[in-house]
Formats: C-alpha cells, structure tokens, sequence
C-alpha cells in the first residue's frame, strides 16, 4: 500500500487555478446560453421589458366610480296586481332608459361633448403620462374615430344583473380628473333623461292641446257668428223676447173672446141695441190687432219664427262645442298626469369619488399575463419545430 506523504516545498494544484478548467466552464456556459437563446428571446427578454416599463415608465392610473338608477314615477296608490307584476315582470320602460343611459355614456355623443366642455383631450394628454398610456398611444393617428376607441377603453358603464345598478367607472392619470368626468358624465345622463321627459311628455300632450286649441276656435268663431246675427235681428234672446210678445197677443185673443161673447149675447136678447156697433167695432179692432201682432211672431220672413229659429241653431252649435271643449280640456289633464307618471329620472346611489391610489397599471396581473403568454408560445414553437424535424427525419 503507497501512501503519499506530503513534503514541504511540493505544491497541489486546484482545479479552479487549472487554465483547462476554466476554458471548459467557460464553453459549458457557453454552450448553456446558445441553447437556450429562444428561451431568452421569446420568454425572459419580454418579460423583463413588461417587467422595466411597468416599474420605471408605466404612470399610475386612477378610476373613480359612480353607481346610479334610471327610475319612474309611479302614480299608483297601494298595492295591486298591475304593480306587482311590473315589479317582477322585468325591467318594462324604466330598464329601457337605463340601456339607453348607459349606452349615451359611452356613446361619440357623449365623448364629443366632455371635449367641448371638459378638455377630455387635454386629461389624456397630461405631461405625466408615458407613451403607452397616453392619447394618442404610440403610433395611434391623431383622429376622433382613434380617440373614441381610446376613450372606450377607459370609461365603461356595466349594470348590475342581480341589482339592476349602473356602474360607470373612469379610468384618468389623476384622481380628481377621473372624478371630474364622471361627475360630467352623470349629468350628462340626467340631461339626456330630461330631454327625454321633454320629448314624451310634448307627444303626449301636443296632438290633445292641437285639438283643445281648435275648439276653442271654433267656439270663439260660433260666438263671434252669434253676436253679429243678434245684431242683425236686433234681439239678444228671441226666445225670451218672444215670451212677451205670446203673451200680449193670447191677451188680446182673450178679449176678442170675451167680446165676442157679449156681442152675441145682446144679439140675441137686444137686437137694436146701439152697443152692438161699439163691440162689433171693438172685436174687428182687436181681430185686427190679433192679425198684426201674430205676423210679428209667425208667417213671415221678418216674422219672429225664422230669427229664434236661426238663434236656436247657433245656440246648438254652441252648445255642443262647448261640450266638445269641456272634453279636450278634461283629456289635456289627463295627458298631462299621464306624462307626469311615464317621467323618469337618475337616481345617483354613489357619487363619483376620488381615489387614494391607483388601481391601474396591475402589475401583478400584467406579469403574470406575459409570463404565461410567452411561456405558451414558446412551448408552442417548440412543439411545432420538433415536430418538423421529426417529420424530416422520417
């Protein structure tokens, strides 16, 4: 058995000191690097891009969110079986204008009104944003179509289906911003709410107030008719004017008749009585009287017949039209409380808030996002050129 026993003086050589070794732990690394040169392209080169821009670039964005409903006046009293079955039939009209809310948010509309009135172009242009975030984004055109689908992108309205509320939320580089907009955006919605109560109530209301208006004409017209055939009769009521008339000639026929009986009666019992001229001469006075006074009344054009009449018809006329007023008066009102109970209005449940810190970018979720996408193309590649080969081979 050689047993090597160590003299002073002889040295021992280390490996890591060995020129060889180090030549051959160089070309292994090497070798290492240059078979894992797609891995670092298509998977750690990404990611650590994603990963540097969002730590160092990336400016931190803020949403500020505003729950709100579109409701209805409801005009009925209690409960019934129509408001029950409104209640849980659906959403009916109210659910409606609440789709029709929520899509003018986020409609060119909507966008085109906060730039004129709230520089929404100059709250995406802020000097703190970086490239990618900003508007316009890197190599976006500078046009409103762009911007629309820019501005989509960061305000969204989505309604809850469990509670049926509407929650807008506005994604900004500054909290207040964010805030300001969807302020902007509420009211807008209420505007447009308002508008359409304009609209609906003025289609309820016009057709009945146009025919409301044109019985009053017609009334002031058949007035206007009547007071100028008073003025041409020269009577303002011959119906009641002709009462007094009636009654002076059934008093003078009264009087005939009683002359006429005393006439016959001294006739009879004394023939050569002078008083038998005078009676005679006092029944042909009246006969005459009788005459004249029922020409005025009847038997001619002039006579009092034609002119009540005439009067009787327009009093008719009026009559009925009156009704006819009274009845589109009566339906006016009840347009008006039917626009009034078909009106509705937003109803703001949470205001708009300014956020302590930003929710956005995520960078978590970004990484995560980058790392598995790249990983799965990668592996796809892979795949598919092993696959390749294989078949070459073949």
């Amino acid at each position: 058995m050689n047993i090597d026993v160590y003299q002073p003086g002889e040295h021992h050589h280390h490996p890591e000191n060995d020129p060889s070794f180090l030549a051959r732990l160089g070309n292994r690394l090497r070798n290492a690097v240059m078979n894992h040169i797609p891995f670092m392209i298509f998977v750690v080169l990404p990611t650590s891009l994603v990963f540097l821009y969002l730590t160092l670039i990336a400016t931190p964005q803020y949403i500020s969110e505003a729950h709100f409903v579109v409701r209805g006046r409801s005009g009925q009293s209690g409960i019934s079986l129509s408001s029950i079955l409104q209640s849980s039939g659906g959403s009916g009209a109210t659910s409606e204008n609440t789709y029709v809310v929520e899509d003018y948010m986020q409609s060119r509309d909507a966008a085109e009104l906060l730039i004129k009135q709230n520089n929404l172009l100059d709250i995406y242009k802020r000097p703190e944003a970086d490239f990618f975030a900003r508007y316009p984004m890197f190599g976006m055109p500078q046009d409103f179509e762009h911007f629309y689908l820019y501005y989509k992108r960061h305000v969204l309205v989505e309604q809850d289906s469990e509670t049926n509320i509407s929650i807008l939320t506005v994604r900004t580089f500054r909290a207040e911003d964010s805030q300001k907009i969807a302020r902007a955006l509420l009211d807008a919605g209420e505007n447009l709410v308002n508008e359409i109560n304009r609209r609906q109530r003025e289609n309820l209301i016009h057709a009945t107030s146009l025919e409301m208006q044109a019985s009053e004409a017609k009334l002031r017209d058949i007035n206007q008719k009547l007071a100028e055939y008073r003025n041409v009769v020269a009577l303002i009521d011959p119906m009641r004017q002709s009462v007094p008339m009636i009654n002076f000639v059934t008093t003078l026929q009264n009087m005939l008749t009683t002359t006429n009986m005393q006439l016959g009666q001294l006739r009879q019992s004394a023939p050569n009585s002078p008083l038998i001229a005078a009676y005679q001469r006092q029944a042909d006075i009246l006969s005459e009287q009788i005459k004249k006074s029922g020409g005025e009344i009847t038997g001619s054009n002039n006579s009092l017949v034609p002119k009540i009449t005439g009067y009787d018809d327009l009093m008719v006329q009026r009559e009925i039209q009156q009704r006819v007023l009274a009845s589109n008066v009566a339906s006016l009102e009840a347009a008006k409380q039917q626009a009034d109970q078909q009106m509705i209005y937003v109803d703001e449940v949470a205001q708009p808030n300014a956020a302590d810190w930003p929710e956005y970018p995520r960078n978590i979720i970004v990484l995560i996002i980058t790392i598995c996408s790249t990983l799965g193309l990668y592996a796809m590649g892979r795949l598919l050129i092993a696959g390749a080969e294989e078949r070459n081979l073949r």
